[in-house]
């Protein structure tokens, strides 16, 4: 990195050769599905062949396994930007990521099991699977007939919370790993698609950095980076509902704005001085999405993902 004057090279993973970020990659290397029981063990001879340093999950897939096996990346010289299993757990589970919002001093959405839910029911509603990852099997219930529809299709593994209406916003956070919070960049998603952010727009609200902060100083050994999300009602408070430990799907917003998060990361890893500083963004910077193509010559066209049976999403 430039900044750093230091030399280092970004390998990706992926299960498929059809993955952009391979291509983009100084290289590309194929392991196993996050739930095979060889895929640690492909990552840590990946790391010991490569001699990485640092290992960054992106999705929730492998979030628990890499967090219960850390100390085996630690011991090859590779740190993972991972909390403890029992952290990761907590953020995981919607339900006890509610605790911590309350033990925060925050003002708490209600959320019920659907079994509790059902006893005492209330409309309209958010839905949303106990577990759940890219706004799969979430949605506003507004009848009980929706409810069976929903839980047909998904599963009863649901909590079901109050629907709190107003704007929502993703704010993406730089703890390190003595417990100090040392970015926070609120940005406002006007336009989802598929759980991630198409268009959004950056805010420097003192009122949603203050409570972002508090939160952060509950959470238990976090580090690195992470995103939190909320929702607002005109003049009233944040109401927290979830917290994802790892890169938010709409980081590149804050790191435009001047919040280069990746940097601080290797700046701790390395043990160097981190730069970040809360409040030090571009406010109302405005992100709009559009896809890109990326074009590979392929010759294997049965090993792509799609060939058989079209793939939709």
């Amino acid at each position: 990195m430039e900044q750093l004057d230091v030399e280092g090279r970004l390998i990706a993973t992926d299960i498929t050769t059809a993955s952009p970020a391979l291509q983009r990659a100084d290289e590309g290397v194929i392991v196993p599905p996050a739930g095979r029981i060889d895929y640690i063990g492909t990552l840590l001879d990946l790391v010991e062949s490569r001699q990485a340093g640092l290992l960054v999950p992106l999705t929730d897939i492998d979030l628990r396994s890499l967090a219960r096996q850390r100390d085996r990346f630690a011991e090859k010289g590779c740190t993972v930007m991972i909390a403890s299993e029992q952290t990761v757990g907590i953020c995981r589970d919607k339900t006890k990521t509610n605790a911590w919002i309350k033990k925060a001093g925050l003002p708490t959405i209600k959320t019920l099991k659907l079994s509790d839910f059902k006893k005492t029911p209330f409309y309209p509603c958010f839905i949303k699977p106990v577990r759940g990852s890219g706004g799969i099997g979430t949605g506003v219930i507004n009848n009980e007939r929706e409810l069976r529809a929903h839980v047909g299709a998904y599963g009863d593994l649901m909590v079901v919370q109050e629907y709190v209406r107003g704007r929502e916003y993703t704010i993406d956070v730089y703890r390190s790993r003595d417990g100090q919070v040392r970015c926070v960049v609120p940005r406002q998603r006007l336009m989802v698609r598929s759980g991630e952010v198409e268009k959004g727009v950056t805010l420097k609200d003192e009122q949603l950095i203050d409570a972002t902060t508090r939160l952060a100083s509950v959470m238990g050994d976090i580090w690195g980076v992470f995103c939190c999300q909320c929702r607002r009602a005109e003049g009233g408070l944040p109401y927290f509902f979830e917290i994802n430990p790892r890169f938010g799907g709409g980081a590149p917003l804050s790191i435009a704005a001047g919040a280069d998060l990746p940097l601080y990361l290797i700046q701790e890893v390395l043990g160097l001085e981190i730069t970040g500083k809360v409040g030090d963004f571009t406010d109302h910077l405005l992100m709009m999405r559009y896809d890109e193509a990326v074009f590979q010559q392929v010759n294997d066209l049965a090993s792509l993902p799609g060939f058989d049976t079209p793939q939709f999403r």
